[in-house]
This record gives structure tokens, sequence and C-alpha cells, in this order.
């Protein structure tokens, strides 16, 4: 049972990795002007829903980043509290 749940653990936030670099290169590519040429190409596409998507995507994953980060260390500053 621990196994799989360490197994579902790890998948997750691979996934997430996944999900969250995907979304920043494809941001990045599309949306970050990288040549003079693509300023003005920018202005057009900067504020599109397809950056914001991107945008949003990239602050939902970090956060379930932080949420497990935060989980993790409680969890283990509770096991070290609790009374064997």
């Amino acid at each position: 049972m621990a196994f799989l749940v360490l197994q579902t653990a790890i998948l997750s936030l691979g996934l997430n990795y996944a999900v969250h670099y995907a979304s920043a290169r494809m941001y990045d590519t599309i949306c970050v002007p990288h040549t003079f040429g693509e300023i003005l190409q920018s202005l057009a596409t900067t504020a599109s829903p397809m950056c914001g998507l991107m945008l949003t995507t990239m602050t939902h994953t970090q956060n379930n980043y932080g949420i497990v980060l935060t989980a993790t260390v409680t969890s283990a500053i509770v096991r070290a509290l609790k009374p064997t």
C-alpha cells in the first residue's frame, strides 16, 4: 500500500513538473520577444488568452509544488514532535 502511495505521489509530481515546464517553454517561445522584430509582434500576443492561460498554468503548478513542500515539512515536524 505504501509503495502505491509513493508511486502515485512521484507520478503526480512528475506530471506536474512536465506541465509546468511545457507551459513555461511555450510561453517563452510564443509570448516573449527574443529579437527586435518580435517586440512589435509581442504587443499583440502577450495579452492574448493563450499567453494568459500559460501564465495561469505556471502559477497553479508552482503553487502545487509549494503545497507539497509545505505538507512534507509539516508532516516531518509532526512526526518528530509526536511522543513515542
